[in-house]
């Protein structure tokens, strides 16, 4: 693999995963949520609803990541390590934080151009790298989001080949229901294979931790997603 291919993959991995476990990702194309009406329980989330495992893996492990859309305020931490050619790469740490469908701030250390900062509020767009200036910018017309969205879950979705319940456990001292899933994606001629382990909350139905193992050509990575929810922050317009 060459310098600039090693270069790109890390970039492209979480990303293409990240419209996995950022935004629902509808297995299944059914809008139907994979939990009962129960009311909530516990104290790990006011958002989501009691979840008990029905008989579709798929469509339990569905249904969690298809609630994200309405789980705001949540926070995202991801971290991630990777091999190329049997060498390190640094790791990284991607922070995302959901305060709404529309106002979002990202920030990434050791990510594909170095640090990185990204708030979006609205169609505005603010970004800076390595504690730089600020720029400001227009993300693509709503059209054109709905668009690519749309694309991406019909890739995502396609992709998952296998979705199996293994059971109860607690994650980050939350009860939760075990899910194990398999992924197979071929971009541009390359074959991605991701393998990987999904805790739902037992009391919100929501994805609380994804660890996650990818191989595409001599590249590996391997990623640990945890979501905190009802979290308190502010996403605001920088100073410029």
């Amino acid at each position: 693999m060459t310098l600039n291919a090693r270069r790109r993959l890390p970039f492209w991995v979480p990303l293409l995963l990240a419209l996995a476990f950022t935004t629902a990702c509808n297995f299944n194309q059914s809008k139907a949520p994979a939990t009962n009406n129960a009311s909530p329980t516990g104290d790990s989330s006011s958002h989501g609803t009691a979840f008990t495992p029905s008989s579709d893996a798929r469509k339990d492990l569905g249904g969690a990541l298809e609630q994200l859309k309405t789980a705001f305020p949540y926070r995202l931490t991801e971290n991630s390590s990777g091999t190329a050619d049997g060498r390190d790469l640094p790791a990284g740490t991607r922070t995302v934080e959901f305060a709404a469908a529309d106002r979002t701030h990202t920030t990434w250390t050791n990510g594909p151009t170095g640090n990185s900062e990204l708030i979006t509020i609205g169609d505005q767009r603010y970004s800076r790298s390595n504690n730089g200036n600020w720029t400001a910018g227009s993300l693509p017309g709503l059209a054109q989001r709905q668009a690519m969205e749309k694309r991406m879950r019909e890739v995502m979705a396609s992709a998952f080949k296998d979705v199996h319940y293994i059971g109860t456990d607690t994650i980050n001292s939350v009860p939760c229901h075990a899910y194990t899933y398999t992924m197979e994606l071929d971009i541009s001629g390359q074959k991605w294979n991701v393998t990987g382990k999904a805790w739902i909350g037992a009391s919100d139905g929501l994805p609380h931790q994804i660890d996650s193992e990818t191989t595409v050509s001599s590249y590996k990575q391997k990623s640990q997603i945890t979501y905190e929810y009802n979290v308190d922050f502010k996403v605001e317009k920088p100073v410029m």
